[in-house]
């Protein structure tokens, strides 16, 4: 090895050392790892992701759902509640409190191919019965527009349920992926 093939070599060695230093000190937010998790059946998959598994309980909390069609079919009609293909459900792990996906029994028709999945942010669902322990809660987060959880860890689950073909009268799709998001 020449001296200027030693000198260029010591030079590149220093440098990744100098940014694996500087990368090292990024912001926790940056270094937060995404989130993903998944279902599948014969012909769908079912993905559930964020972007970080850490939140801070003022920011709101992103989570996207994910429903693409795997089968051999370029179009594929099928059948779903009419607020959408996909809900999702929230679980406190370390607690007692639950939002649980309602959906209407109305069905409608929808159109999945391999190329054309169905994509949805988190959306908000569930009931409560007035009077029960964690009322103030519920209220308190149906009532804030942003998706925000208290400290805790907590399961946020997407959940896919549809019927192949338009009329929700075909094999009926149950998928549910899960993934968990602490709030600090």
């Amino acid at each position: 090895m020449t001296p200027f093939v030693r000198h260029l070599t010591a030079a590149a060695v220093l440098t990744i050392t100098i940014l694996g230093c500087t990368l090292s000190e990024a912001s926790p937010s940056v270094q937060a790892a995404s989130l993903r998790g998944e279902a599948r059946d014969a012909e769908f998959t079912l993905v559930i992701h964020s972007p970080q598994a850490i939140w801070s309980a003022a920011e709101e909390i992103t989570v996207q759902a994910e429903l693409s069609y795997t089968g051999t079919s370029q179009e594929l009609a099928i059948g779903g509640a009419i607020g959408g293909v996909i809900a999702f459900s929230v679980e406190e792990v370390t607690g007692d409190r639950r939002m649980d996906a309602v959906r209407d029994a109305a069905c409608a028709r929808y159109t999945i191919g391999p190329d054309r999945p169905i994509t949805s942010p988190y959306i908000k669902s569930g009931v409560f019965n007035p009077g029960e322990p964690n009322e103030a809660f519920y209220r308190e987060f149906f009532d804030d527009p942003l998706f925000r959880l208290p400290t805790g860890t907590w399961r946020v689950t997407a959940w896919a349920a549809l019927a192949i073909g338009p009329d929700c009268g075909g094999r009926q799709v149950d998928l549910r992926a899960p993934l968990l998001i602490t709030v600090q």
